[in-house]
């Protein structure tokens, strides 16, 4: 995606307003929706259900199909979208019309439906308020569920003054009204109609649309020819299934309990000489469906909510972050609907925050398909050549880092900070803040600590940790690693640094480079199951996340490998996990004078391990702090590694919100457990010239347990 599309999206005030304030508003609108409902045994139960029809779905399709027929309907099964829009120009062209009314239908937006038809001499009026304003314009949906969402009042009275020949003023009731009596002589007029539908059910022939409108009634019944075009994936073996996603659908897609009408259709409508045409679409699902490493992407329900939460889709849109289908499953289904060309940019816009996995309606692990998927892509010459050499060669590493630490130096500013890039890296990230490389690594340093005697524990046994330390933290912040270190020993911990350690590999599994992401998963394996030990500790969620899911995965072919990588995951804690453990059900300590922080989840710690409620357990009741929430405290920080010197600007924008929610909580100290995040957002504090300091919680426990 080029910085100028970025750049364009970035300086759209409008956009921005309307998709901050809908990120604002939706998760309390679909809290509130959700009030005595069981998400996540919901959503499992959706997965379940989707994962097993998809594990039989041609068994699926001859099963509606030959229902449906039963009932009257004539089922068209189409394998590209040129054979499905040949298919619905053939039964157009059979009734003698020249004019299409469609209700809402993404896959017809997938096979470009009307291009086709109207380059063959067919009209086609979108009905849906929010489709006909992007027809209008000609654009494509910016959003799956609120396709219109980029676009205000203004710029809409002007579509509608040009298309209907009338001054249209721009108040919304007047603009709805306008679009109510320029549409009706549509439904009127139209012979053939064009529905989509939300799920199809094999055991009866039926399918269900739901709507906000009730044009989609209009364009099912009024017209005498129905044509449905249905992606195969929707059908469910029967009612059971559908009315899981009928609920699921309008409280995850915009905070609804449930839309204005729920529709269901079986066989033809309205009395003799009516007709039902089935299109069923496969365009490569099937495949997909039997494709043991992606085929999960299709028990998507099409609720949009994976775009709703995403701090990137909030800057750009979906005109950026998408082709067709937009938000995170929308960068999943590019490359198997629409090729991998289409998906070469966009893939590489996704942060990798997993708040899409947090809130999908089927479970699907929509960021570990994006990341997978880039392995894909088409690399910069070199790039793997340059990670296996890197990576791979701690020596080489260590000499590049050491080279690194001397060029810093002309650019560092007051308080050792780089306040000033070279132009090298992007005129746009010029003036960013970092820290330093230090002088020394934490694994230099740590040859020369001699460890602390701590009291034996209950069982009169110290538990020997196996300290992970990260690469950022090792040659960035090595006092962090000496905090981590030396807090574990004063709790009753013996903390051994392997020095053979190797960095996880998490950015070369970013970058696509997984046959060097599984050599470091291999190398670290060696190195920490070399020894015995009770615990691997890290201090970065994201080394959490690659050690304890990322090895057996990226391991997952070598049955020897996986084993080994699951026996090393069960061991693997992070730091605030394992102090939270040896606090066990022990009361908090006095709380200190004025010590108030607010504290930020990092996103690989919170969606990736699944931690959120220890580290505020040991701020309280180790360090003795009073913690005050922060507005969207678990929203990215903008960081995601290497993503913030790759797109500066949407990690300065993604940053910005979260520097506005830190000061609104009128703190001293913002608590993290990720040097990443600390860096970042220290960074951004240091430029805006705030005082508010930046501590990992390993930080703030050593000062505790020091006394100092």
């Amino acid at each position: 995606m080029s910085d100028t599309a970025i750049r364009a999206k970035i300086n759209d005030t409008f956009l921005r307003r309307a998709l901050k304030n809908f990120a604002a508003a939706y998760p309390q609108a679909r809290a509130k929706a959700f009030e005595g409902i069981d998400f996540e045994r919901l959503r499992g139960r959706i997965a379940d259900q989707k994962r097993a029809g998809l594990s039989r779905l041609p068994e699926l399709v001859a099963g509606f199909t030959a229902s449906a027929e039963q009932a009257g309907a004539t089922v068209h099964r189409c394998r590209t979208p040129q054979d499905a829009c040949r298919v619905i120009l053939e039964i157009i062209r059979a009734k003698g019309a020249d004019l299409l009314v469609k209700s809402k239908a993404m896959t017809s937006e997938e096979i470009e439906l009307n291009r086709y038809l109207e380059a063959n001499g067919v009209r086609c009026l979108e009905t849906d308020l929010g489709e006909w304003i992007i027809q209008l314009a000609g654009e494509r949906p910016s959003h799956m569920v609120m396709p219109a969402i980029h676009k205000n009042k203004e710029e809409v009275a002007a579509l509608f003054s040009r298309a209907t020949g009338s001054d249209c003023r721009p108040e919304i009731p007047l603009l709805v009204q306008k679009a109510r009596e320029t549409l009706r002589s549509g439904f009127l007029e139209g012979q053939v109609g064009l529905s989509g539908a939300n799920v199809a059910m094999a055991d009866s022939g039926a399918f269900a649309i739901i709507t906000n409108e009730g044009n989609g009634r209009l364009v099912t019944t009024l017209p005498r020819t129905h044509i449905a075009l249905i992606g195969v994936e929707k059908i469910v073996p029967s009612l059971a299934e559908a009315l899981d996603v009928i609920e699921v659908l309008p409280k995850n897609a915009t905070g609804q309990k449930i839309t204005s009408y729920v529709s269901f259709i079986k066989g033809p409508t309205g009395g003799d000489g009516r007709e039902l045409h089935i299109v069923l679409l496969d365009n490569g699902r099937l495949d997909l469906a039997a494709d043991p490493a992606f085929g999960q992407a299709l028990q998507c329900v099409k609720c949009g909510a994976c775009a709703n939460v995403c701090p990137i889709y909030e800057i750009v849109g979906g005109h950026v972050f998408g082709h067709i289908y937009v938000g995170g499953i929308g960068l999943v289904l590019t490359p198997f609907f629409h090729g991998l060309d289409k998906a070469e940019e966009i893939l590489k816009l996704c942060i990798g925050c997993r708040k899409c996995n947090e809130v999908c309606a089927a479970r699907i692990d929509i960021e570990g398909l994006i990341v997978d998927l880039r392995e894909r892509l088409k690399k910069p010459l070199g790039q793997g050549m340059l990670f296996a050499t890197m990576l791979k060669n701690r020596a080489l590493f260590h000499t590049a880092l050491r080279a690194a630490y001397l060029a810093q130096k002309p650019l560092q500013g007051e308080g050792g900070r780089i306040r000033h890039l070279p132009l090298l890296f992007d005129a746009s990230a010029a003036g960013k803040s970092l820290p330093p490389i230090a002088e020394r690594p934490y694994r230099e340093l740590v040859q020369h600590v001699s460890p602390l005697d701590p009291p034996l524990n209950q069982g009169g046994k110290r538990e020997k940790v196996l300290f992970y330390s990260g690469c950022l933290a090792d040659f960035v912040y090595p006092e962090l690693c000496r905090d981590a270190a030396e807090s574990l020993e004063r709790l009753g911990y013996a903390v051994h640094f392997p020095q053979k350690q190797s960095c996880c590999g998490i950015p070369a599994r970013y970058a696509g480079e997984m046959a060097v992401a599984r050599d470091m998963a291999r190398i670290n394996l060696e190195v920490l199951l070399e020894q015995e030990a009770d615990y691997v500790v890290t201090i970065c969620p994201t080394c959490t996340m690659s050690l304890r899911h990322d090895f057996p995965k990226l391991l997952a072919g070598e049955p020897a490998a996986r084993a080994r990588a699951e026996q090393l995951a069960a061991k693997v804690m992070n730091y605030a996990e394992l102090v939270a453990l040896r606090l066990g059900d022990t009361p908090a300590g006095p709380t200190e004078a004025g010590a108030v922080v607010t504290y930020h989840d990092a996103c690989h710690l919170r969606r990736g391990c699944g931690v959120y409620e220890e580290p505020r357990r040991v701020l309280t009741r180790l360090v003795g702090a009073e913690i005050r929430e922060m507005v969207d405290h678990d929203k990215c920080c903008g960081f995601g590694g290497s993503y913030s010197l790759k797109y500066p600007e949407l990690s300065r924008e993604v940053l910005r919100n979260k520097l506005t929610n830190i000061a609104a909580t009128g703190v001293a100290t913002v608590a993290v457990d990720c040097p990443g995040c600390r860096l970042q957002i220290e960074g951004g504090l240091t430029e805006a010239g705030s005082t508010v300091r930046v501590e990992h919680t390993a930080t703030l426990v050593a000062r505790r347990l020091r006394g100092s």
